[in-house]
């Protein structure tokens, strides 16, 4: 068999009973699997049950802002969450008992004139809250706003840096009931620990306004109670800079999309492999994307995957016939994407047995690249390197 003809054959064959596995760092997991996606109503069970303990922090049963002035009354007691009524006591951080991860996080909060808070996420990520109500013009430190970093290394006037200003002032006027949103997606990090995407608020809404999307920090940002980076955390409100009322919050632990995608991504492969084992051309079709392309590293060269498909028709009767056994197995250095573009390379070890002949067994460095389209994932490139040794393959885990 020519060398085209062999990676022909090896494009096609390798989706034959394959089996495979998948590197997931535990780091990327966030969120732990015990009540997974069920939203907690942090004050369903009174104002402080949900929280570390901490002074301060209490349960009213009012709460009206005072015009013109920073500060609160406060009446009775009851489950709207307040740090203080006046700007001039200061109360600690007030941190969840509870760590999360990936999350969605919805408050209702009231503060006076000129009162500051914060949410920050896993402790470390802050959206600021702030009255800035009214202002035209607005920056990283008002409300909605991600924000700015701190490095007392650099030079003072470099200490500040990397916050991100709201899209639009979505605040309302002090005294009043504003509502917050926030979608969150933790920092990923590999098996070694090593960080390879940033903590990003993937959207932020402040009264039925968008401010933030895809919003990445970079690192913890200023005065957060928790320093360095991290996948997992409490969430804590900020109570040293203002009063601050809080009379719904709810968190909802997220699924990571790494893991739902690569679950797309198995059931994809697996439909792959039922249609080459079975000789079901159509459904095999079906996979591959209509503007495909295939590289062949041994004949540095690239063609449409339409032009393959009609010469590969044939080999389905073949298999359909029992001519041809043939397996496979995938070992994956990574599988990198998102919801709709997935880029997953590593190697594979193809077994093949045709008729009358001995098997053989060959390990391919291969990279392919994928999109979610309305009907599902296609293939869009395959990158068949070249062939590598069996060291190459034992270096990565089963």
């Amino acid at each position: 068999m020519e060398d085209g003809e062999w990676m022909r054959m090896v494009w096609v064959m390798k989706n034959l009973c394959f089996r495979y596995s998948v590197l997931i760092p535990v780091f990327t997991l966030g969120v732990s699997l015990s009540g997974f996606a069920e939203t907690r109503d942090l004050l369903a069970n009174g104002a402080l049950d949900a929280f570390r303990e901490v002074e301060g922090w209490h349960g009213v049963a009012e709460v009206e802002a005072v015009e013109g002035k920073c500060e609160f009354v406060l009446k009775g007691e009851g489950k709207v969450l307040v740090n203080t009524s006046t700007r001039a006591e200061k109360v600690p951080y007030l941190l969840t008992k509870e760590e999360f991860g990936d999350a969605r996080i919805e408050l209702e909060f009231m503060v006076p004139k000129g009162s500051n808070a914060g949410v920050y996420v896993l402790g470390r990520y802050e959206v600021q809250i702030l009255d800035s109500f009214g202002r035209e013009r607005f920056g990283s430190g008002d409300l909605g706003g991600i924000y700015q970093r701190w490095d007392p290394t650099l030079p003072k006037e470099e200490q500040g840096f990397g916050g991100i200003a709201p899209k639009v002032n979505a605040a309302k006027a002090p005294g009043e009931w504003q509502t917050m949103e926030i979608v969150f997606r933790a920092p990923r990090f590999d098996d070694s620990g090593k960080k390879y995407r940033d903590a990003t608020f993937e959207k932020v809404v402040v009264n039925g306004q968008v401010v933030q999307e895809n919003a990445s920090t970079g690192g913890h940002t200023r005065s957060a109670p928790l320093e360095g980076d991290a996948a997992t955390g409490p969430i804590a409100i900020q109570g040293d800079h203002g009063p601050i009322a809080i009379r719904s919050y709810k968190v909802t632990p997220l699924e990571n999309p790494d893991v739902a995608r690569i679950a797309q991504l198995d059931a994809y492969w697996a439909e792959v492999s039922r249609s080459v084992n079975e000789g079901d051309f159509e459904a095999y079709k079906a996979t591959c994307h209509e503007k495909g392309v295939i590289i062949s590293g041994a004949k540095k060269l690239s063609y449409p995957l339409a032009d393959a498909l009609a010469r590969w028709e044939k080999d389905f009767v073949e298999t359909k016939s029992g001519k041809v056994k043939s397996s496979v197995e995938f070992r994956f250095a990574h599988r990198y994407g998102d919801a709709t573009t997935a880029h997953e390379a590593g190697v594979f070890m193809y077994t093949q047995e045709l008729e009358g002949k001995e098997p053989t067994q060959d390990y391919i460095d291969f990279e392919a690249l994928l999109v979610k389209e309305a009907d599902g994932w296609k293939i869009m490139m395959e990158y068949q390197k070249g062939a590598v040794m069996r060291a190459e393959w034992d270096a990565l885990k089963p």
